[in-house]
């Protein structure tokens, strides 16, 4: 079926063991035809899925070829008469073969564009050969979690878990979720429900285990969080799990067959890259204007395994590399760290060679990629510290940072290592054409003006970065504040030591961050009329979603705008927020400008009732900035615990 329109969707990618990272662009389409009939144009693959029962519904049909430069996979899902096709295919031969739950790969067919091809479902011989097409996460699932009733800890004298670790919610997301495995790996997949023979022989599977979290450059990661949350009680619970698996334990559930909307998604994908590096983030279009870069160039982001961008042309199915080089020739390298034991896999190799990391990415009205990645060591210029002319620096003078910007452009195929005084590492657009900087350090929050830098370039001109202060005597304005290591004084407004992981700015000018912890938060940040230092933040603690946090173990991560308060109108309340003409800087004196700044006083919210507040699932500001402040030692804290 031919199609001259865009594909727009889901963009997803995959990692695992040695295998190439691949990129999935996910579109919907409808089967065409009625009846038993399909009809094809030549660049399409379609036909009827049947088994012993009759037609096959809602089974994947999969067609692969290694005759386009790069290799293509594209798959769809059969309606409910066991019709498929698979549109729109360039040229070559074609390995065509159906895959479903309760079933096992049907032999591959080859066929070509332009041709009916009838396939034959093959039912699965039994459960423990159904299941091993399984998703990962019901495997994963198979995993025995401590009882609630052993937090908290009670360390290696007691139970085995550290007495830091307070609630089963966050011992999973400290060792199994987001902050443990599943952060890097597909967990759940036979690569890690099975311990692999290369590994070596062991008197038992948690020894096998213990070594097996040393292997490789991020060996020494993995080693540290076993050890953080209780080494033993971790490397029981992983042991006990595959030794289940390896016994013949199965999933108890049984996944469902795409329904509805789902079989008429079209999911194509393309190697890229190379079997040694990991991919972390991609970008296609301006996340303001999906239309921009229509049909163009899909850049990746390597973070610590290489240097350069992964580029696939979705129309050419071609792959390219854009090498990447930091400003500063000394600039660490990830290849400086070598494996903390063998890999089953690469042996003692450093296959991880990266000066840059790239992490994340944005892309412009031009289309051009603003990529966060390091340039230079971690010290900072001289007009990022104490004693520079630069207004921020007067503020808040900055040492030390991470990742800076690298900006490709596509047109001139330049690319540029913009220096910013902050870190980077989620990067994303507001309205103006400002970028808005996560990953701290402590207490920072950036933003780059490429209309500035469009200009002059002009870096130091082009950047500032102010502090997070919260509207502690509920004034309606940034006041002089005190610091997050002094006790707090109801007559000022309070400086939290908090950075945004990911950060979504809003239409109305303020910039949401999600910041870590247990449960987490989200932030609302609230520049000043013309980003002039005078910034205040609320951090709000994320109410019911907070709870829901705490007792399943996820945390905040990174969320966009339009997706960061997902609520029903009775579970969120917003505080009402007040701009001023003017505002009192710090040291007493007033500069023009308008600042957002919450209009709640300390005293009314201390009054409100945590019960009240938990059942509405109202967004807990009292106790979020309670816990930033005894988190950061201050002596206020009254002994309430946090």
């Amino acid at each position: 079926m031919s199609s001259k329109g865009l594909y727009w969707g889901i963009v997803t990618f995959a990692m695992a063991g040695s295998m190439v990272a691949s990129l999935a662009v996910v579109s919907a389409r409808q089967a065409a035809g009625g009846g038993q009939a399909v009809a094809i144009d030549n660049d399409d693959i379609g036909g009827v899925v049947t088994g012993a029962q009759g037609p096959e519904a809602g089974v994947w049909v999969i067609a692969e070829t290694r005759t386009t430069p790069t290799r293509l996979i594209k798959s769809v899902v059969t309606d409910d008469q066991g019709r498929y096709l698979v549109p729109d295919l360039p040229s070559g031969d074609y390995d065509v073969w159906v895959r479903g739950y309760g079933l096992v790969d049907s032999p591959k067919v080859k066929s070509a564009p332009g041709k009916i091809v009838n396939l034959k479902a093959v039912v699965a011989p039994d459960k423990k050969a159904a299941a091993h097409y399984y998703p990962a996460q019901y495997w994963y699932a198979l995993m025995q979690m401590p009882p609630k009733s052993d937090f908290p800890g009670t360390g290696a004298k007691g139970n085995g878990i550290a007495e830091n670790v307070r609630s089963q919610g966050e011992w999973i997301r400290q060792i199994v979720n987001t902050d443990g495995c599943t952060g890097c790996h597909q967990m759940g997949g036979p690569a890690t429900r099975e311990i692999p023979k290369g590994l070596g022989s062991f008197e038992d599977s948690k020894a096998a285990w213990d070594r097996r979290i040393q292997s490789g450059q991020a060996g020494g990661g993995m080693n540290a969080r076993f050890t953080q949350v209780g080494r033993q009680r971790a490397l029981g619970m992983y042991a006990d799990w595959t030794d289940r698996v390896a016994s013949g334990e199965l999933p108890s559930a049984t996944p469902p067959r795409p329904q509805g909307r789902e079989r008429n998604v079209v999911v194509t994908l393309w190697d890229w890259a190379d079997p040694k590096v990991y991919m972390h983030d991609e970008i296609a279009s301006d996340k303001r204007n999906p239309t921009v870069n229509a049909n163009g160039p899909v850049y990746g982001a390597l973070e610590e395994s290489g240097d350069y961008f992964p580029v696939v042309d979705t129309t050419k199915n071609t792959t390219t590399q854009i090498k990447l080089k930091p400003r500063d020739a000394d600039t660490p390298s990830s290849a400086n760290n070598a494996p903390a034991a063998a890999s089953p896999y690469w042996g003692d190799e450093a296959i991880w060679n990266s000066q840059t990391s790239v992490h994340s990415f944005a892309m412009d009205k031009q289309g051009r990629v603003w990529a966060a990645g390091r340039i230079r060591k971690g010290e900072t210029p001289a007009w990022c510290r104490a004693g520079s002319d630069h207004p921020s620096a007067k503020l808040l003078p900055i040492d030390q940072s991470g990742r800076g910007l690298l900006m490709w452009d596509p047109k001139t195929k330049q690319l540029t290592p913009i220096d910013t005084c902050y870190s980077w590492g989620h990067v994303n657009f507001d309205e103006n054409d400002v970028l808005w900087s996560s990953f701290g350090p402590n207490g920072v929050e950036g933003w780059f003006d490429t209309r500035i830098w469009d200009k002059t370039h002009d870096e130091k001109a082009a950047q500032g970065w102010s502090a997070f202060v919260v509207d502690n005597n509920g004034n309606g304005k940034r006041d002089a504040y005190t610091e997050p290591n002094q006790p707090v004084d109801p007559t000022k407004d309070k400086r939290l030591a908090i950075q945004f992981y990911g950060d979504s700015p809003g239409f109305d000018g303020s910039v949401w961050g999600t910041v870590q912890g247990m449960p987490g938060a989200l932030g609302r940040f609230v520049p000043g009329a013309h980003r002039d230092l005078r910034s205040a933040v609320e951090q709000p603690e994320g109410g019911q979603a907070g709870l829901r946090a705490a007792r399943h173990g996820h945390r905040q991560q990174q969320r966009r705008l339009d997706c960061a308060v997902e609520r029903t109108p009775r579970q969120l309340r917003s505080p009402q927020v007040h701009r001023p003409a003017q505002r009192p800087d710090g040291d007493g004196s007033a500069l023009p400008g308008r600042v957002g700044a919450l209009s709640v006083t300390r005293s009314e919210l201390q009054g409100r009732s945590r019960q009240r507040e938990r059942r509405l699932g109202v967004l807990q500001l009292r106790r979020s900035v309670r816990h930033a402040w005894c988190r950061q030692g201050s002596a206020d804290c009254d002994g309430e615990p946090v």
